[in-house]
């Protein structure tokens, strides 16, 4: 089967939403509504239950809920759903769920299960084409030891349903040698750090984008601009953004301008909910 390419749609920037919930740990419906208000004005799509969603802490009543509702508010935006799952059935599960929902794509790491070797990293990829549903690959050097094997790479990029890249590796030099690779598909940029050191990416996948839409706007049509790179700067430092704490950071701001209802997560998250299985 030939490589249908990528969507058109998927470029520029990419919201990497965090998950709103109540302290009971459910999903904040209203939370979701608001927070989509706030971007669809400003970003190409959104990405919910992904690394800033804390998607590897949801259970799966939270996961289909953040997922249901970000497709309910966003209308015409397109949603790419994350699955950070410990196995290929299991995200071959929630892809599955994905589309029922509406989503019009999922980004997927690689599970435990098949980092024991490029083979089964392949195969992990090829078996996602049977939800139907496009494939953006998320590159992350804990998520995905074989991040810098350019060769596996572009092998996963030739499966048809592969149709982009989220690049967090953290190595702009990766990322230039791919970008001038040519995969056959989307490279996305995923950390704020990088973001104008590589010239030719097709968009960003931005965390920042929850607190600062229009900026991240502004830096995707001139990210070299002295004065965007210089707020990105101060934005960075604001939030907390090169921490590990970077989710509570968005979230307390998120919640003390009213968008969401709680700065819960973390514990929340891990609080077991009525349904919310692994």
């Amino acid at each position: 089967m030939n490589h249908p390419g990528p969507p058109r749609w998927l470029t520029g920037v990419v919201a990497a939403l965090v998950t709103p919930l109540t302290g009971r740990g459910t999903v904040s419906d209203d939370s979701v509504g608001r927070l989509m208000a706030s971007l669809k004005p400003h970003v190409d799509a959104v990405l919910p239950t992904l690394s800033s969603g804390e998607g590897a802490l949801l259970g799966r009543r939270q996961w289909r809920d953040m997922v249901a509702a970000t497709v309910r508010y966003a209308g015409d935006l397109p949603v790419v759903a994350g699955v950070l799952a410990p196995s290929t059935e299991i995200a071959l599960g929630r892809a599955r769920a994905a589309r029922r929902a509406g989503a019009r794509a999922v980004a997927v790491t690689v599970p435990p299960e098949a980092r024991v070797s490029p083979e089964a990293t392949y195969l992990h990829f090829a078996q996602l084409a049977r939800a139907q549903l496009p494939v953006v690959v998320y590159l992350e050097p804990v998520l995905s030891p074989t991040t810098l094997d350019l060769d596996l790479v572009h092998r996963i990029c030739r499966i048809p349903a592969v149709v982009g890249i989220k690049d967090s590796a953290g190595d702009p030099e990766f990322t230039r040698r791919l970008v001038e690779s040519r995969p056959g598909v989307r490279v996305f940029q995923g950390l704020e750090h990088l973001v104008g050191r590589v010239a030719g990416v097709d968009g960003y996948v931005l965390a920042l984008a929850n607190v600062e839409p229009e900026l991240c706007a502004a830096l995707a049509r001139d990210p070299t601009c002295p004065v965007l790179t210089g707020r990105l700067t101060a934005a960075r430092a604001r939030y907390g953004l090169d921490g590990p704490d970077f989710v509570r950071h968005l979230k307390t701001e998120l919640h003390r301008r009213g968008v969401l209802v709680s700065a819960a997560g973390g514990a929340a998250i891990a609080t077991p909910v009525e349904g919310n299985r692994p």
